[in-house]
C-alpha cells in the first residue's frame, strides 16, 4: 500500500473495542458508585445506539463521565454528542489549568475555544471538500 512504501514498521496492531461484557466492566471500575454503574448500564440497555457507542473506550469514558454528573442520559444522539464535545473542551480547560466554569462551548475561555474553534471549521472545510482526511498543510494553515 502507500502507507507502507512511505513508513516503515517494526510491528503492526489492531485496535479494537471494548466487547459488551468489557465495556460493563470498565463501567463499573469507572464509577465509584456500583448502584450507579448499575443505573447506567439499566439506562444504556434501553437504548441500544447510546449502547453501541460504549464499545469506544473513549466514548464510554465520555459517558461514564456526563453520567456523573447528569445521572441520565440524553433522549437524542445530537444532544449526547453535543454533551460530549461540551466535556471534551471542558476537560481540555481543565487540563490547561483554566479555572472559569462554562456550560456552553461559546463561553469557554479563549485558550481553549479559539483552536477548538479552528478544528471544527477545519474538519468542516475538509468535509465540504469531500475529503474525509487531515494533511500536515491543512493542520498548518489553521
Amino acid at each position: 500500500t502507500k502507507l507502507d512504501k512511505s513508513c516503515h514498521f517494526d510491528r503492526r496492531a489492531e485496535l479494537t473495542g471494548f466487547s459488551q461484557a468489557q465495556a460493563e466492566s470498565f463501567i463499573h471500575k469507572y464509577m465509584d458508585d456500583s448502584g450507579m454503574a448499575d443505573k447506567l448500564l439499566e439506562q444504556l440497555g434501553e437504548s441500544e445506539w447510546c449502547q453501541s457507542l460504549t464499545t469506544a473506550p473513549y466514548y464510554c469514558c465520555l459517558i461514564c463521565d456526563h453520567f456523573e454528573q447528569h445521572q441520565a442520559l440524553p433522549q437524542r444522539r445530537t444532544e449526547l454528542y453535543h454533551r460530549l464535545v461540551l466535556r471534551g473542551v471542558q476537560r481540555m480547560a481543565e487540563a490547561r489549568d483554566l479555572t472559569d466554569t462554562f456550560s456552553n462551548i461559546k463561553d469557554a475561555p479563549d485558550q481553549v475555544k479559539i483552536p477548538f474553534t479552528n478544528l471544527l471549521e477545519l474538519a468542516w472545510t475538509t468535509l465540504q471538500k469531500k475529503q474525509l482526511y487531515l494533511q500536515k498543510a491543512d493542520l498548518a494553515a489553521a
